[in-house]
C-alpha cells in the first residue's frame, strides 16, 4: 500500500513529468488563470487592498473563475491515462468514445458543483455546509472520477464503499499534496495587489498561471494515487484497444 510521504513525492515528480511529455494540455489551466487575471487587472483589481476586496464579486471575475475552474479538470482525461500506462502518450492522448463521455459527466458534475459554489450557496451556513460536503464527499466518489478517462463506469455508490476505510488519507492527502504550491499560488495573487510597479504584477500574475497549472496536475495525480491505494482500477477493454 503507497505510503503519504511517497505518494507526496510521486505526485509531484509524476506531474512534472507530464508537463514535459504532453506541454500543451499542461497549459490549458495556465492559459485560463491567465485570462482570469486579465480580466481582474483591466478591472483595477490589483490596484490596492480596498480595490481588491471591493472587486472579489465582480460579475466578469466571477465569470472568467468558473471558466477556470472547469478548465482545471480538463487535463484529467489525459493525466490519468498517462499514469495508468506509466506514459503511454499514445494511450494519453487518444480520444475514446466511451472514456471521453464518461468523462463528460465528471466535467459536467464538477462545473456543477462550481457554479453552485459561486452562484448559489455563497454565504451563511449553507456555504459552510456546501464547503464541508464538497470536502468529504468529492474524496469519496473519487474512484468514480479516476475511472472515467479510462473508460471505465465506477458508480458513486460503489467508489463510496471501497473508500470508507482509506476516508482519512483521501481527504487529507490531496490537500497536503497541493498545499505547498497553494501557499505560492495565494502569495503570488496577493503580492501582485501590494506592488506598485505594473510590469512586476504581470510578472507575478504570470508566474502565478505557471503555478496553478502546476497545481492541477499535482491535484489530478493525487487523486489518481488516492483512488487506487485500496484497489487498482482497470481500462476498459473497449478503451484499451481503442
Amino acid at each position: 500500500m503507497t505510503t503519504f510521504l511517497s505518494a507526496f513525492g510521486t505526485v509531484h515528480t509524476r506531474s512534472l513529468a507530464f508537463a514535459a511529455a504532453l506541454p500543451l494540455v499542461a497549459a490549458i489551466p495556465l492559459v485560463a488563470e491567465f485570462i482570469q487575471h486579465v480580466v481582474e487587472m483591466r478591472s483595477g483589481m490589483y490596484a490596492g487592498p480596498e480595490v481588491a476586496q471591493a472587486l472579489e464579486g465582480d460579475p466578469d471575475r466571477m465569470i472568467a473563475g468558473f471558466f477556470k475552474t472547469v478548465a482545471l479538470g480538463l487535463p484529467a482525461y489525459f493525466l490519468i491515462r498517462w499514469l495508468h500506462t506509466q506514459g503511454d502518450r499514445a494511450f494519453a492522448s487518444r480520444l475514446d468514445k466511451r472514456a471521453v463521455t464518461l468523462f463528460a459527466l465528471v466535467i459536467a458534475l464538477q462545473a456543477l458543483l462550481a457554479w453552485l459554489g459561486l452562484y448559489v450557496w455563497t454565504e451563511g451556513p449553507m456555504s459552510i455546509g456546501f464547503f464541508v460536503f464538497g470536502l468529504i464527499f468529492m474524496p469519496l466518489i473519487v474512484r468514480f472520477v479516476v475511472a472515467a478517462p479510462l473508460g471505465s463506469f465506477i458508480s458513486p455508490l460503489q467508489s463510496i464503499r471501497v473508500m470508507a476505510p482509506d476516508a482519512l488519507f483521501a481527504i487529507l492527502f490531496p490537500l497536503i499534496a497541493i498545499l505547498p504550491l497553494m501557499v505560492l499560488h495565494y502569495a503570488l495573487g496577493i503580492g501582485a495587489i501590494f506592488v506598485e510597479s505594473t510590469a512586476l504584477k504581470w510578472g507575478m500574475l504570470a508566474l502565478d498561471s505557471v503555478v496553478t497549472a502546476g497545481l492541477a496536475l499535482v491535484m489530478i495525480a493525487a487523486q489518481y494515487v488516492t483512488a487506487t491505494r485500496p484497489a487498482p482500477i482497470e481500462a476498459s477493454s473497449g478503451s484499451v484497444a481503442g
